[in-house]
């Protein structure tokens, strides 16, 4: 099971057993992710970068996968984890791996 899987199966644990709070702050970062004038793209290549800063496997496969499927290319996706790296240093490096699986999964 890859990391996206992994997280699909954390998100509908959340949703069956969480009462409203979770339905709730998916409502919410819908709102968020609605609200002004950044399109989807460029969300999903933020969270790329902040997933990479949360050393988050699972966030980094979905988001890398987000981003492609708004039309990102491999080149933004690599350019948006390492202006993580640029602002974390090397404990950031360590989690490209997850990003060259997920491009490789994705693009190659």
């Amino acid at each position: 099971m890859d990391a996206a899987e992994k997280a699909a199966g954390t998100l509908a644990k959340m949703t069956q057993r969480a009462g409203n709070v979770f339905p709730n702050y998916l409502a919410f970062t819908k709102e968020i992710s609605e609200f002004g004038p950044i399109d989807h793209k460029t969300q999903e290549l933020i969270h790329v970068a902040c997933s990479m800063m949360s050393q988050c496997e699972m966030c980094i496969s979905l988001h890398i996968q987000g981003a492609a499927s708004h039309g990102a290319s491999k080149e933004e996706i690599m350019q948006a984890a390492m202006l993580a790296i640029s602002m974390g240093g090397s404990p950031k490096v360590m989690y490209m791996h997850y990003v060259f699986d997920e491009l490789e999964d994705l693009f190659d």
